[in-house]
């Protein structure tokens, strides 16, 4: 078996990321905006479950584990995401089955009753208690860096939250069957600190569990970028696909994943 010092991998770790980023980061305002064309026909790939295709995880939003240490009212114990997203995932895992290694997903397609509960009631809140000399403006900016609008129904087809779509997913890499790679942070770190590029600096003295996480990191980002994924710049473990976010940070014209549906219902909206 192969480890991370040596082999195809160990390149990537290596690989600096800061600048790509950087441009993902000038590119992310907005992207809510960015177009979708409703009629291609991807649009319809159907959302299946990860673990039925030898992928990992467990909805972190379903146990009563860290960062939140309660089960969200609303979520889900499943993991679904569209299929050749799933078949790209399998890719990647491939990459990494002659290290040990596999991928490891917190979240994918999440219900709306979950969104709404992180950007208007549990991000606001926390923000409050921080800095109670922060206005409502201010609240407001930082909580979208981290988690997207919600929906009071019907979720916009041509604004949907990302992981409303099946088309976006959180995920980290781990020994098989055993503990998660060192990242910085652990998942959901709703601070600077989760900003994929959070390590690339190198001040003088730069710790060896950030230079182990930063490398971490790096293999993360173009595992997953190789395979076609898009990186949100703000959370190092987000990617996604053929959404508004992917599309805008790939300069693609439009997406092509709006609300992610079964048979005839917006599964978003359920």
């Amino acid at each position: 078996m192969l480890t991370l010092l040596e082999g195809p991998l160990a390149a990537l770790r290596d690989r600096p990321l800061g600048e790509e980023v950087a441009r993902a980061a000038g590119l992310r305002p907005g992207y809510r905006d960015h177009a979708i064309d409703l009629s291609d026909p991807r649009g319809a790939d159907p959302l299946e479950e990860i673990r039925d295709h030898g992928l990992r995880g467990e909805n972190a939003y379903h146990r009563p584990t860290a960062p939140y240490h309660a089960r969200i009212e609303g979520s889900t114990s499943a993991l679904l995401l569209r299929r050749p997203l799933i078949e790209r995932l399998a890719g990647v895992n491939a990459r990494l089955a002659d290290y040990g290694l596999e991928l490891w997903v917190f979240d994918a397609w999440r219900p709306i009753a979950v969104q709404n509960h992180f950007h208007d009631r549990w991000m606001p809140a926390r923000l409050r208690a921080l800095h109670p000399e922060w206005d409502a403006t201010r609240i407001g900016t930082e909580v979208e860096r981290y988690w997207a609008r919600g929906a009071d129904g019907p979720i916009d087809p041509l604004s949907p939250p990302p992981h409303a779509t099946g088309a976006a997913v959180d995920l980290t890499i781990r020994a098989r069957d055993g503990a998660e790679l060192f990242m910085g942070t652990i998942f959901d770190d709703v601070s600077a600190a989760s900003n994929t590029d959070a390590l690339e600096a190198e001040p003088e003295g730069l710790a060896f569990s950030q230079r182990e996480a930063r490398a971490n990191r790096r293999l993360l980002y173009w595992l997953m970028a190789e395979a076609g994924f898009a990186n949100n710049p703000t959370e190092w473990w987000h990617f996604s696909l053929g959404d508004q976010m992917w599309a805008r940070l790939t300069r693609a014209a439009a997406a092509y994943y709006s609300t992610a549906l079964i048979g005839d219902a917006q599964v978003g909206a359920i």
